[in-house]
């Protein structure tokens, strides 16, 4: 428990009190600061467990876990972001409390354990500042792409994509992201025709979107850049680290493209374009890429089963 108190801290200081505050989507804020967290644990147990591998290995868990939750109860951090974290946090913790615990055994002399507990608790601190001048940010422009084929001509799938109103949670697949918390979509509604045309998107939370028409040509292409700015505040109670539209991450553009096939069906596919600009951007990208894979899927089959559920069906939603 100790340890756990130490390790909210360490969150405390690096994430609200130091520059790393303005950079927490960082190498240190990712990687570091679980590391240290797990370190903090082991430095701050009793000599007999420091010994155990197994300690060393599974304490540092119970400590990040204990943190985490806290900040969740709290609504400092939130349930999505500690999924995401979560693959990040355990081994870097894991890896802390390995390694103090091999040092702590190694130099048994009391004057070494506080030299390295110590470290512990000041390393993250003088390094956090110290991670922009060394790791760059990195800009990237992403595009993720699903398809699915629909029995159906173009001419069905078109009318139906334009206009998607009253989507009942009973029309959605089951989905990660979904049940990890983000918001279900409930209905994208056409103001207009032709390029210029708005898209308003609606989900759960009173999150709202709007697809601004770049591309127009009935039965075959459907593209918009994306505005996220009504949605921005709404958002941040998801994540109050990374926010659609800020700095880090931001989706700019997407399209439908529709092509028959021989059979009479149509080949539907769905593209988003997004930036992501951080020193993480690998880590990020798996994130992006694999929600945005599982959000095309729910849009995809929803729009699939209304249009293959016939006119009468698709039209009450």
């Amino acid at each position: 428990m100790l340890g756990a108190l130490v390790s909210l801290g360490l969150y405390a200081v690096l994430a609200g009190f130091t520059p790393l505050k303005r950079e927490f989507v960082s190498g240190m804020g990712l990687f570091g600061l679980p590391f240290f967290m797990g370190a903090a644990t082991v430095c701050l147990s009793p000599p007999a467990r420091q010994a155990r591998w197994g300690y060393r290995i599974l304490a540092p868990w119970v400590s990040v876990l204990i943190v985490f939750l806290g900040l969740v109860i709290v609504a400092v951090e939130t349930l999505i972001c500690l999924v995401m974290l979560a693959p990040v946090l355990f081994p870097a913790a894991s890896l802390g409390g390995v390694l103090a615990g091999w040092l702590l055994t190694r130099w048994r002399q009391r004057a070494a354990q506080r030299a390295t507990l110590a470290s512990v608790l000041v390393l993250p601190i003088l390094l956090g500042p110290l991670e922009p001048m060394v790791v760059p940010t990195q800009v990237e422009h992403i595009t993720v792409s699903d398809r699915i084929v629909i029995a159906a001509a173009p001419g069905a799938v078109w009318a139906t994509l334009v206009q998607v109103p009253d989507i009942r949670d009973s029309e959605l697949q089951p989905s990660f992201s979904h049940a990890i918390g983000l918001p279900r979509p409930r209905a994208a509604l056409m103001t207009g025709q032709g390029v210029g045309a708005v898209r308003d998107l609606y989900w759960e939370d009173n999150v709202r979107f709007r697809e601004h028409v770049t591309a127009w040509e009935p039965g075959r292409l459907l593209a918009y850049d994306v505005d996220v700015s009504p949605a921005r505040d709404t958002l941040k109670k998801l994540d109050p680290h990374v926010v659609i539209g800020d700095r880090y991450f931001d989706v700019l553009r997407g399209r439908y493209d529709l092509r028959a096939l021989p059979d009479g069906s149509t080949e539907l596919s769905l593209s988003t374009t997004y930036r992501i600009s951080t020193r993480v951007n690998g880590y990020g990208k798996f994130w992006a890429d694999r929600t945005l894979h599982d959000f095309h899927g729910v849009v995809l089959d929803l729009l699939r089963d209304r249009v293959q559920a016939g006119p009468v069906t698709a039209a009450r939603g």
